[in-house]
């Protein structure tokens, strides 16, 4: 979606509006945006002195991005994505076998495969029944441990990253398991 910098004037100013002064009513913000939008949305909050300490900016796995890294309204933001060590190494072995970068996302696919695969050599004839599918223990991926839940949905274990010196620094790890239903 191409951004519109006009449209995007009133909802932020109105975000910056109580986010920002001597004594903001909030303590946590939430900005459910896509990293390519930060930039923009940081513009107003460099111009009304927003205080990323006072007021800690909240996000999504997209935000895992080298161009929000660098934006000062972000410092000490946290965001959820998965660890990187499972993308970094399986990067390393796209590279060797294809000579070029992974997308970030061919992590889904591959582990789409790979869950395939494993159920066709252990599960027989249920393979793809639903009581697999939906296994609570979930399986391991690239990007941790996911599941698939009965309602449709599907869970992903995820790591807090906090932005810090225009990079990204786990602070919570994604757990390795699932616990509870």
């Amino acid at each position: 979606f191409p951004l519109d910098k006009a449209k995007m004037a009133a909802p932020v100013q109105k975000i910056v509006a109580v986010t920002t002064g001597p004594s903001p009513p909030a303590d946590a913000l939430f900005l459910p945006s896509r990293g390519d939008v930060l930039p923009m949305v940081a513009e107003y909050f460099g111009a009304a002195n927003f205080n990323p300490q006072r007021v800690k900016p909240l996000g999504l796995g997209q935000w895992n991005e080298a161009s929000v890294f660098r934006v000062p309204q972000f410092q000490g933001a946290w965001f959820a994505a998965p660890d990187p060590s499972g993308f970094d190494s399986f990067a390393v072995r796209y590279r060797q076998r294809f000579n070029s970068s992974p997308t970030r996302i061919s992590t889904l696919s591959y582990d789409a495969m790979s869950l395939v695969v494993a159920l066709v050599r252990t599960q027989g004839a249920q393979r793809f029944s639903e009581e697999v599918l939906t296994n609570p223990s979930g399986f391991g991926g690239v990007d941790g441990v996911f599941r698939f839940r009965s309602d449709g949905l599907n869970e992903r274990a995820l790591a807090v990253n906090e932005i810090r010196n225009g990079q990204a620094v786990t602070v919570g790890p994604a757990s390795k398991s699932f616990t509870g239903s």
